[in-house]
């Protein structure tokens, strides 16, 4: 069970399950985040249990020609 919010799980440095030993620094959804904010694009997560959902949606490109 992660005992963790979806909003935390985006702040940089933090980790889904401090007791595992693998190998991760914490910053990888962060940056996910950050990347599709600059893109105008929507990033949520969803907890369930000891689990989480990523989910990302991007606006569709528009030429200007």
């Amino acid at each position: 069970e992660l005992n963790i919010s979806a909003d935390e799980l985006m702040e940089r440095f933090k980790r889904g399950d401090e007791s595992r030993n693998s190998q991760g620094s914490g910053l990888g959804l962060s940056i996910a985040k950050s990347l599709i904010d600059i893109q105008k694009g929507q990033f949520i997560i969803q907890v369930d249990g000891d689990l989480f959902k990523a989910m990302i949606s991007m606006p569709k490109y528009q030429s200007n020609k």
